[in-house]
């Protein structure tokens, strides 16, 4: 079971080393930064992004994609545009743009550079500092736009025909259908277009206030419900007023002090009944005379 097994994966590993060798060959051209571009060729990944290597072609997506040249400067290639990259002869590099935009800023101490489209060889030869805008149309239109900090020259030559023409520092020139011939001045923009700005639509302004708003007063507070007691209280001097003292002290001996307080609280008495009225007695004058009638009669 273990020598089958063995002679299984054996294919395998072969194929992997075999598919692994011509990359230890291939020399790194730059690190891509991109969300949505795609590479056809040879990576490999590291920490610092998606490294390209010589032979592969990146197509940017909807964003333009950077390669920082692994020599140092870098390549634009703006949206919709597929590069191809090669490392040729002293560390020189063989850029091949079929059609789209793209621009370059390095820094080429030896050596010469190469850009290939389908009407024309550019050489970027050293030393000199390069900063290009470079487009291509599918009907062979050719612009070509020097940038802040470009200091070389550029010599462009035809693929077909022998006409060439050398593009001076701060330069722009613009070729129609490929050729040479048919050199103008350069547009405004060759290169990258322009991000469009975020914008934000902006919030309706409110009403202005005619007058003042008059405050919002608060809810009345619910009236609470309360007991109301109508009674009379009645005094009659006669009677014997019983003594609080004792009452109190005999109830402090209590431990239930509700009952010391109904000690405390007035008696209420209900209202007197109505007395029978007294009869009426005969008047002394009355009697009096009474008397003396009673003698002398």
């Amino acid at each position: 079971m273990i020598e089958s097994l063995s002679v299984k994966r054996s294919p395998l590993l072969l194929g992997v080393v075999l598919s692994a060798a011509p990359l230890v060959a291939q020399n790194v051209v730059g690190d891509l930064y991109s969300g949505d571009a795609s590479v056809r060729g040879s990576i490999t990944l590291s920490a610092a992004g998606m490294r390209v290597l010589s032979g592969s072609q990146v197509a940017a997506g909807e964003a333009a994609a950077l390669l920082r040249l692994n020599r140092g400067g870098q390549l634009r290639i703006c949206p919709k545009t597929s590069l191809s990259l090669n490392e040729g002869a002293n560390s020189g590099l063989v850029l091949g743009l079929n059609a789209g935009a793209m621009e370059l800023d390095y820094v080429l101490a030896s050596g010469a550079d190469t850009l290939l489209t389908p009407d024309f060889r550019l050489q970027l030869i050293s030393p000199g500092t390069f900063h290009l805008a470079i487009s291509v149309a599918p009907s062979g239109d050719t612009c070509l736009r020097t940038l802040n900090g470009d200091d070389a020259a550029v010599f462009v030559a035809e693929m077909i025909g022998s006409d060439s023409y050398q593009l001076s520092p701060g330069k722009s020139v613009f070729f129609r259908a490929g050729k040479v011939s048919g050199a103008t001045d350069a547009p405004a923009s060759c290169g990258c277009p322009e991000p469009k700005p975020a914008t934000f639509s902006a919030l309706p302004t409110p009403p202005p206030k005619t007058e003042a708003e008059a405050p919002i007063p608060p809810p009345a507070a619910a009236a609470q419900p309360h007991l109301e007691a109508d009674s009379s209280f009645a005094y009659h001097g006669r009677g014997v007023a019983e003594d609080i003292a004792v009452t109190v002290a005999r109830l402090s001996l209590s431990n239930d002090n509700s009952m010391l307080a109904m000690a405390l609280l007035p008696r209420v008495s209900p209202p007197p009944e109505a007395a029978a009225k007294p009869e009426s007695k005969p008047n002394l004058m009355r009697r009096i005379a009474s008397f003396f009638h009673r003698i002398f009669r």
